[in-house]
């Protein structure tokens, strides 16, 4: 692993320096087109896995094509804080171990959290508690910022041209949902969490929330910019 006074990015690049005194960023404008940088993300590619990253993403991925039950809707379950929700399997790139997130300089945004490195590539990490509406006060902030520096997991969503990272308290992986499982949204969930919820459905003991995730997308665009 790189040791930190290697990581120039951090020291003389974007995340460094305000402003940054790398003089390659004359050439390459930003740290991720540089050389260095790419050869760290491929080095981060090289390294060894965790065995308890192996064994969860595989869990995740354990049922085979062919064995989804006729009529059922896919969907990868995960908690954040006391809640369960649900979206679309389809949607997920990949789990990560968690990582540092590095914060933007100059945003204040309760859903941006920062950007990370994925695979060599830096993305957008955002706080889908924050979003919704499950983060209360500054003491959940923190409980987050925590979390993805060393707790939990995070996930790697796609849809279309859009790429987001956020972070998660505990995945439970790929559930086959029917349809006649699913429940409108109770009135006495809070206006904020149920704008974000199309249903509701039973999940072993549980209540889990389907999320709309197109409204997901458009949010997240919308409250970053």
């Amino acid at each position: 692993m790189m040791e930190d006074q290697d990581r120039c990015w951090k020291r003389i690049g974007v995340w460094g320096h305000d402003p940054p005194t790398c003089p390659e960023l004359k050439r390459v404008i930003h740290c991720r087109n540089c050389e260095v940088f790419t050869r760290a993300g491929r080095n981060l590619l090289e390294r060894e896995l965790p065995e308890s990253y192996k064994e969860e993403w595989g869990q995740v991925l354990l049922t085979q094509k062919g064995e989804e039950p006729a009529g059922s809707v896919s969907l990868v379950l995960f908690r954040i804080e006391g809640e369960w929700l649900a979206l679309p399997a389809q949607l997920f790139a990949e789990i990560i171990e968690s990582r540092t997130v590095h914060t933007v300089p100059h945003r204040k945004s309760e859903v941006l959290l920062g950007v990370i490195n994925v695979n060599g590539e830096i993305h957008l990490c955002v706080s889908l508690k924050s979003l919704i509406g499950l983060a209360e006060n500054g003491e959940d902030k923190k409980t987050e910022v925590r979390t993805h520096r060393g707790h939990g997991r995070l996930m790697v969503v796609k849809k279309d041209k859009d790429q987001w990272v956020f972070p998660v308290d505990e995945i439970h992986g790929i559930g086959h949902v029917y349809p006649h499982m699913f429940q409108d949204v109770p009135v006495t969930v809070s206006k904020s969490k149920s704008s974000f919820s199309k249903k509701i459905f039973k999940w072993e003991d549980t209540h889990v929330a389907l999320l709309d995730d197109e409204l997901l997308f458009y949010s997240l665009k919308r409250r970053i910019q």
